[in-house]
């Protein structure tokens, strides 16, 4: 709803401060966007309606102009999830290509996180102090960039170092979720994410579809070159992407605010509330003190704790496909064939029915979807997120039994839906619940954190599955389980809140108290 409140003349304050007053006081004042001057003391009128940036989006509703930012980053997530779920072909392919042994090619994954975990915040904090837009665009050009040299690496060094220069600048990934959200109102947005979170897995699913066309008959450095062409495209039409409103607020730039939401109306065919628009108060944006406050604390380290075992469970069941379908076509249960000592990296180049089971293994993340749509808004975020990871660990300890190829994809494909519904749902949680002056950094902070799981994975799925397939999987398990554990008891859920954007609306009528605009 739109604030109303009644906005009285003023004089100019003396410049000699008096006894009891406060200058500061001015600032608390709310200032005016869509008026012919910056001046607050200038409005003459007995009246004023207001409205915040919350309540603009709000009334636009949701129409072409989130439609179009939907694809936009969609198209983005495209270009990433290729660059990225790469891994799960290039890790066997060099293996066998430069005789890697297991702890190379565990080390050639972890480095890859390594770039993401120590520029992950840093990356947060640039987006809130400077913009959602030039952190995307350094992303971009990054990603592009860096994957587009990994094709011309002229041994495993070179590879190694280019994709951790490849981490390093995907760590801002996440930024692009965060602008997303920021644009969606709040009857739409859980939707909105979901179905946004199938252009990674359509992007993930079409690098494992590439490599099955090209690699057996042009090799991997064809593949890479390929998977850039998304990439080229986002930088080409990057201009047409918004800078986030709540940013733009959230820093005080109250005009540049207002031509982005008249260009949301005038997409959208809506019109903004009737009033002027509230500057946000400036707030310290992109600080740990601000993120680490106490009414956050416990959330924030909750959230951390589910997004480490995310990101473990997500990038783990992606690498230890192959493995466990090669396990079980033998039915040993335990193990998988160790090394010989004439071929010590035992290479295993991968066959058409590896492709096909990875193929089929990723379109579980398309079946999580409608299923996620439904329950995201019926029970909530927080259950929704639970029943996830149950359902990941219920999975995670049936791929233990000796069962049928046919039976074990269906639990590996159980495995990658739910996985990935838990991670998206861990995604709008965060978003939802920091405020905007702090959201970029608990994204960049939690992504962090996330990337510490993606680190560790490549050690279990690659070097411990080796010697036992069952401890590998019960590890996978119980960290589902715990992870089950800690949702259940974060301590609120986030469904139908606004966004924060801790903007302070003052009112000048003695009688009312000051309002705090969602």
């Amino acid at each position: 709803m739109w604030l109303e409140m009644d906005v009285k003349h003023r004089t100019p304050r003396s410049r000699t401060p008096s006894m009891g007053s406060d200058e500061n006081d001015e600032c608390q004042q709310p200032l005016l966007v869509n008026d012919d001057t910056e001046d607050p003391d200038a409005v003459d009128a007995n009246s004023m309606r207001f409205f915040t940036v919350e309540d603009a989006v709000e009334r636009v509703g949701f129409g072409r102009f989130q439609v179009m930012i939907i694809f936009f980053v969609g198209a983005f997530s495209i270009s990433n999830a290729m660059a990225v779920m790469m891994i799960a072909v290039l890790a066997p392919v060099l293996r066998c290509e430069w005789w890697l042994e297991n702890w190379q090619v565990a080390l050639f994954t972890t480095m890859l996180f390594a770039g993401m975990l120590v520029f992950s915040v840093p990356f947060g904090t640039v987006a809130d102090r400077y913009g959602r837009w030039p952190a995307l665009w350094m992303v971009a050009f990054g990603i592009s960039c860096f994957n587009f040299l990994t094709a011309f690496s002229p041994n495993y060094y070179w590879v190694v170092i280019l994709r951790t220069m490849l981490g390093v600048t995907f760590a801002g990934g996440p930024q692009m979720d965060t602008l997303l959200m920021e644009f969606m109102p709040s009857k739409y947005r859980a939707k909105a994410y979901l179905i946004y979170a199938i252009f990674w897995s359509f992007g993930g699913s079409a690098v494992i579809m590439l490599a099955y066309l090209v690699v057996p008959t042009l090799g991997w450095r064809y593949l890479v070159v390929f998977s850039c062409i998304p990439g080229f495209f986002v930088l080409i039409f990057f201009k047409a992407l918004p800078e986030s409103v709540r940013y733009y607020m959230a820093a005080g730039k109250r005009i540049k605010a207002l031509q982005v939401l008249e260009r949301m109306a005038r997409m959208n065919r809506a019109t903004l509330p009737p009033g002027k628009l509230v500057k946000s108060s400036e707030a310290p944006r992109g600080t740990m003190k601000e993120l680490f406050k106490r009414k956050h604390l416990r959330t924030l380290i909750q959230d951390v704790m589910l997004w480490c075992g995310a990101g473990a469970l997500y990038y783990g069941i992606v690498l230890v496909s192959s493995e466990i379908m090669e396990s079980k076509a033998s039915c040993t249960g335990s193990s998988v064939p160790g090394s010989s000592d004439v071929i010590p990296c035992s290479c295993k180049p991968l066959t058409s029915k590896d492709y096909i089971s990875m193929i089929v293994s990723t379109y579980g993340e398309f079946i999580q979807m409608p299923i996620n749509l439904f329950l995201v808004d019926l029970i909530g975020r927080k259950l929704t997120l639970t029943l996830n990871l149950a359902l990941v660990c219920t999975f995670f300890m049936l791929l233990n039994l000796c069962t049928s190829v046919a039976l074990t994809t269906f639990f590996l494909f159980g495995v990658r839906a739910f996985i990935s519904g838990a991670f998206s749902m861990v995604y709008i949680y965060t978003v939802e619940y920091f405020p905007t002056n702090v959201r970029a950094l608990a994204i960049g902070t939690c992504s962090t954190v996330a990337r510490v799981g993606a680190m560790t994975t490549p050690f279990i799925a690659q070097v411990l599955l080796n010697y036992s397939l069952s401890l590998a999987l019960y590890v996978y398990g119980g960290l589902a389980g715990f992870c089950c554990l800690v949702a259940l008891l974060l301590p609120q859920d986030t469904m139908g809140r606004k966004l924060q954007d801790d903007v302070h609306v003052v009112s000048t009528d003695s009688q009312q108290p000051s309002e705090q605009a969602a």
